[in-house]
């Protein structure tokens, strides 16, 4: 294989498009400090490279712990991983994960220089828990565990600390956008395991969808959904525009797609398998929607009107899909 092409599969590797997982909380954490008017460009974009670095290594050590483990196999659902197609081997997956490693290190260690001893033990344990994810003693992914994680790692343990770089003191609002931050980031992951179910259930990795069942694990999106948009209704308490985007959060997640038919609560069973890769897409998708509009409300709430305009596009383009889709 030549460099372009081997250049090409360790792009596919580090898997880009998982990256609005984390672009959510920082840019929430950015608004916060524009907000507070403790914004600073050097160091949102190191609280950028370094949430990037922390999510490419969440994605390799994954990608390399279920295939050690043999789920990433040629049942796999989802898109084809490298290690399963055998474009990278095992070591140069784990050169690959002693580089960004090493980057990452390198970027706490800057911010070290500026915030203090906390940074490095904050760096080294998202280091640990992205590695424990599918690997280690206790991978917490394989006992239902995972959701969890998600919850407070991309939602408070992300916006905390990176305000902590931005030396802003946290209080209850921002607890409540941070755990609203998680709570839409665990919809991907819940995505992901049920399309994955079968596969995980054969292979012993068992997530939380495989402990729900394929139904519950459903209506537990829906749940998420609808606490999201309660936890919002809250924050309109603090902030109006809030009001309005509680309001879009319903018709912007694919839930007509994925387990609202017709916005009735008849649960919705055609999508399963391969088909549920593109509601993943848009799940991920809604996910960085919400997170863009609320920062706009945060950061500049006189123009937060600019922000429903995302989410509308986001609202026209599933509505389009889903008539196509009804006419067929």
């Amino acid at each position: 294989m030549d460099k372009s092409s081997k250049r090409e599969v360790y792009i596919q590797t580090i898997r880009m498009r998982t990256l609005p997982a984390v672009l959510g909380p920082i840019l929430i954490a950015i608004s916060i400090a524009i907000n507070t008017n403790r914004f600073d460009l050097v160091t949102s974009i190191l609280i950028l490279l370094i949430g990037i670095s922390l999510q490419i290594l969440v994605n390799l050590f994954n990608d390399l712990g279920d295939y050690e483990k043999g789920v990433d196999n040629e049942k796999r659902l989802g898109p084809e991983r490298s290690m399963q197609s055998g474009k990278i081997s095992k070591k140069e997956m784990k050169k690959l994960i002693g580089l960004v490693i090493l980057i990452t290190l390198i970027l706490g260690f800057i911010a070290f220089l500026n915030s203090g001893i906390t940074v490095i033990f904050l760096g080294i344990s998202l280091i640990l828990i992205a590695y424990l994810y599918t690997s280690g003693p206790f991978p917490y992914g394989y006992k239902g565990l995972g959701e969890i994680m998600v919850i407070l790692i991309f939602g408070p343990v992300t916006i905390l600390g990176a305000l902590f770089l931005f030396e802003i003191k946290y209080n209850l609002i921002i607890l409540l956008i941070s755990l609203i931050c998680g709570l839409s980031t665990s919809t991907i992951i819940l995505t992901n395991n049920i399309r994955d179910l079968k596969n995980d259930y054969n292979n012993n990795k068992i997530t939380l969808a495989v402990k729900l069942g394929e139904k519950k694990a459903r209506i537990l999106y829906l749940l998420i959904i609808s606490l999201i948009s309660l936890l919002l209704l809250i924050l309109s308490l603090e902030n109006l525009n809030n009001l309005i985007l509680s309001i879009l959060v319903w018709f912007t997640f694919p839930i007509s797609d994925f387990g609202i038919k017709k916005f009735s609560f008849k649960l919705n069973f055609s999508k399963f398998g391969t088909d549920l890769n593109n509601t993943l897409y848009q799940t991920a998708l809604s996910h960085l929607l919400l997170c863009i509009s609320l920062s706009i409300s945060i950061a500049y709430p006189s123009v937060a009107i600019a922000s429903y305009s995302i989410v509308i596009i986001n609202l026209s383009y599933i509505t389009i899909n889903k008539l196509r889709q009804w006419k067929n």
